[in-house]
């Protein structure tokens, strides 16, 4: 099940841009999105809700932070997801949002993951791009560097990514290189940059890179927990629907 809960109207949404990110390699997609919401202090406007919805809360800035938000900051809508949708209903997650996402009327789709950086070569940009075949007359002025055939893209951001392709609606992901066994804020910044580029929009990128440390610290305490949730619900001869990564 994929319900959106306190949305705002479908008028709203009318030629925005999707944002979102998942927690990859790196934690690029994740700590990216959160970036972009922070910098332009964006409002959550809206709580997903599904069957097996993660077992986790949390405080943040005097307001309960549930798993899976969204915020709205001038004409952009970031959907972020604080733990990683279920296994067993990612299908119907991701296919929920490209949903939504048409049917509210949304102009595109920026989505950002992470490349393992042992495949990075010393002579490129330090990001690829994967995109739907709707934004190829978009993407011919800005540049882009495509992933290399036999790399691919794998977990939600692919689902998305193949959904939006199926529904001819455009759609570009934005793949840093990163650290695969920590978070790496920096490669998030990559992407940031290259959002404030496409959208002629001003981000100071400096700043972001300050609270690099703290938001590396946070992010692995979140991850431990997290782990520690899933290997108590594994152990469970109870009840096992929780089970999540």
């Amino acid at each position: 099940m994929f319900k959106i809960k306190k949305a705002i109207t479908k008028r709203d949404f009318l030629d925005n841009i999707l944002i979102t990110g998942f927690h990859g390699i790196g934690e690029v997609g994740y700590i990216a999105s959160t970036q972009l919401i922070e910098a332009f202090e964006g409002e959550r406007i809206g709580i997903i809700d599904s069957e097996t919805l993660p077992s986790f809360v949390a405080m943040d800035k005097n307001r309960l932070s549930l798993p899976f938000e969204i915020f709205k900051f001038d004409r952009f809508v970031t959907i972020l997801p604080n733990f990683q949708p279920n296994p067993q209903e990612i299908h119907g997650f991701c296919k929920g949002i490209v949903e939504w996402v048409i049917s509210n009327e949304f102009k595109e789709a920026f989505l950002i993951g992470g490349l393992d950086n042992r495949f990075q070569k010393s002579d490129e940009k330090p990001y690829r791009c994967v995109l739907t075949q709707k934004y190829e007359e978009k993407a011919k002025k800005l540049d882009l560097p495509m992933l290399e055939r036999g790399l691919y893209v794998t977990g939600p951001l692919a689902l998305l990514l193949a959904y939006f392709e199926m529904e001819d609606f455009p759609a570009l992901a934005v793949l840093p290189y990163g650290k695969r066994d920590r978070p790496d804020p920096r490669a998030a910044s990559i992407a940031v940059e290259e959002f404030s580029k496409i959208y002629n929009v001003e981000i100071d990128i400096s700043e972001l890179l300050k609270d690099a440390q703290r938001v590396e610290e946070e992010l692995e305490e979140m991850l431990r927990q997290q782990k520690e949730k899933m290997m108590e619900e594994a152990q469970s001869p109870i009840d096992r629907t929780n089970y999540y990564i």
